[in-house]
């Protein structure tokens, strides 16, 4: 059971600093962004009515993700403890 508790801690890690990156780099873009109004008008189709920040896809991929994630690091932490034990020995 403490396997399973940590893979699911260090899936939610992995996904906070997944999530935590995307917000960072989309705030330093959007801050650093400087729109050219005055050429712009010159080409008023390439205006655009909407603006977008970040990406949408399903909630049952994120499940799917979480849960895949979890299980790659319950191996990793099986493998490191039979390693470490191993080695004690």
């Amino acid at each position: 059971m403490r396997i399973v508790i940590q893979a699911f801690m260090g899936s939610i890690i992995i996904h906070a600093l997944y999530f935590g990156s995307a917000i960072m780099v989309g705030s330093i873009k959007t801050s650093r962004y400087k729109p050219d109004i005055v050429n712009a008008w010159e080409q008023a189709g390439a205006l655009q009515s909407e603006t977008v920040f970040g990406k949408v896809i399903s909630p049952s991929l994120y499940s799917l993700t979480f849960l895949g994630t979890a299980l790659i690091c319950a191996m990793a932490i099986t493998s490191y403890n039979k390693i470490v034990i191993k080695k004690r020995r």
